[in-house]
């Protein structure tokens, strides 16, 4: 599933980004992403974010899927991300709603992220493994 979550990216984003300097402000980052759900069609679009500046990227009010990015800098590329999954929970590999996002400008950047049914809303998590189901997946694209 990721050499095709990849493919398709690449395809449907590829001029992510094209703009000329002069064209857009330099705390404009283009940010594109695609998800894939299991069982559902693919979701994707292209956004322009600003540093510290949550930027909604999908956002279903039939189902209550929501996806946020907020980054911290545009050198680095860094911030969270978050999701809801509505009705159902959902979570990153590390049991929670959000995760960090690191990157590099300048380069061509895919971040991928697996999404799992459940969340741990607990402080404390228990040194126990405990098996996930895996719903779907995020990659995100600057």
């Amino acid at each position: 599933m990721g050499a095709a979550l990849i493919a398709f990216a690449a395809a449907v984003l590829t001029n992510l980004g094209s703009s000329y300097a002069a064209e857009i402000d330099t705390s404009d980052i283009p940010v594109g992403y695609v998800l894939l759900l299991d069982g559902k069609d693919a979701i994707y679009g292209q956004f322009v974010c600003k540093v510290h500046v949550r930027c909604q990227l999908a956002n279903n009010k039939e189902s209550g899927f929501q996806l946020s990015l907020t980054l911290d800098s545009k050198e680095f590329l860094a911030g969270d991300v978050n999701v809801n999954c509505g009705k159902q929970e959902c979570s990153f590999s590390n049991w929670k709603a959000s995760t960090r996002l690191e990157g590099i400008r300048g380069q061509k950047n895919i971040r991928e992220f697996d999404l799992y049914s459940g969340r741990d809303s607990a402080i404390e998590v228990d040194l126990v493994y405990r098996e996930r189901t895996k719903i779907g997946r995020i990659a995100i694209l600057f």
